[in-house]
């Protein structure tokens, strides 16, 4: 078995100084003009690149912002076998403490990365002595960030949740619970799917299935083919329609040609930043600001990648009908979900129980927050998912404590 190393993020001279002198070479096209409150439709403005750009080449200093994640971020990497090769998987992992701390995996998205979890950490050490303490564990997606990429051509969800399972029993934790959104849910689905003695749990913050089996659910099908849905529903369910119908082209691209647009994501920082921006835009409540920063930074740590798997994970995701959208997790495994109104993925509880888990104990649906409930609204994220740790109870969660001790 292999053993965890501690890793550091030193980008090297020549790679900083080629983004730096792409920045400072930055071309800005011009944008048309835009009626009021119409000026995202084609994109990113040219006013909001042109300011992000200023600010990259004027004052974003990645040295300083790379001693801040060195500090405030455990890192380690691990290699780990999955499909006839070897992986280099790039993680976060902050141990508490506290007796009776219970394992925790957070999983990422796209275009998210492992950062996502730094307002989540504090579960590690809680300032009320009685709060459930949590070992957390926070991969990067292979391909992603600094988790090398996989050769194989169909690198499944399935075979990322294969993936971090074994990084989690390599790290002693041989029973878990996991949170995530975006991806980051599909890939927990599959871990509970595939691996319920282990997955004692999962809490999600984007729900997806395809509709309800004729012969199993003929009620639940005609329910929903009548469209009875609540107000809140349908709104949710629309924003979502809308997103699929107007907001996806990028899923698109990169889920048939995702070599062909790294090539122009991955050797144009530029390119990179407003693929990015853009996406993040739609996805939070209107008055949540993005830091310049944080955008940066997030476009940093996909530019460092070196690969495709970033785009490459929609193409791979053509079999995740067969391996998660119609499998129910069992009822050994516990289910929570909270539903943010700014998100795009959504379906109500009703059609949940029939398409996702057989064991559903948590269920929310809130007035504010997006897509990125770990960073827009950290502190509501972690309420929730602590109630949902509470439902989890007996053998199990005793099993959850064992599994935290001594690692």
């Amino acid at each position: 078995m292999s053993v965890p190393k501690p890793f550091t993020i030193n980008v090297s001279p020549e790679t900083l100084d080629w983004v730096t002198d792409r920045v400072k070479t930055a071309r800005i096209i011009p944008d048309v003009q835009h009626p009021k409150g119409k000026e995202w439709d084609d994109g990113i403005p040219t006013s909001t690149m042109q300011e992000l750009v200023d600010y990259w080449r004027d004052e974003f200093d990645w040295r300083k912002v790379e001693e801040r994640l060195n500090s405030t971020f455990k890192m380690f990497t691990v290699d780990i076998e999955e499909g006839g090769e070897t992986l280099n998987v790039h993680f976060v992992h902050h141990k508490s403490t506290r007796e009776g701390a219970i394992p925790l995996i957070y999983a990422h998205g796209w275009p998210g990365n492992f950062l996502e979890v730094e307002n989540l950490l504090k579960l590690t050490e809680p300032e009320d002595p009685k709060q459930q303490a949590f070992h957390i564990v926070a991969p990067s997606i292979p391909g992603f960030v600094f988790s090398s990429a996989p050769k194989a051509p169909a690198f499944s969800v399935g075979r990322i949740a294969s993936v971090y399972h074994k990084l989690m029993q390599t790290l002693g934790y041989n029973q878990y619970v996991g949170q995530g959104g975006d991806w980051g849910s599909f890939i927990l689905r599959s871990m509970a799917i595939s691996f319920p003695d282990a997955c004692a749990g999962i809490h999600l913050n984007f729900v997806l299935a395809i509709p309800p089996s004729p012969l199993k659910n003929p009620l639940t099908l005609l329910w929903l083919a009548l469209r009875w849905f609540t107000p809140e529903e349908k709104t949710k369910l629309g924003r979502m329609q809308w997103w699929m119908k107007d907001e996806s082209g990028y899923s698109k691209i990169q889920g048939t040609k995702p070599q062909t647009i790294s090539y122009a994501l991955m050797d144009s920082p530029i390119g990179m930043l407003a693929w990015i921006r853009e996406k993040i835009e739609g996805l939070v409540d209107p008055d949540f600001v993005w830091s310049k920063e944080v955008v940066i930074t997030w476009t940093m740590l996909y530019l460092l990648s070196g690969s495709a798997g970033h785009a490459r994970i929609y193409k791979q995701a053509t079999v995740l009908k067969g391996e998660v959208l119609d499998k129910a997790i069992s009822k050994d495994v516990a289910f929570g979900a909270s539903c943010f109104p700014r998100d795009v993925g959504y379906i109500p509880r009703w059609w949940a129980q029939v398409g996702i888990a057989e064991n559903i104990v948590f269920w929310r649906e809130h007035k504010k927050g997006g897509h990125f409930p770990a960073v827009e609204c950290s502190d509501v994220l972690t309420a929730d998912f602590l109630e949902f740790v509470e439902t989890i109870k007996g053998k199990r969660r005793q099993a959850l404590i064992e599994a935290g001790k001594d690692n």
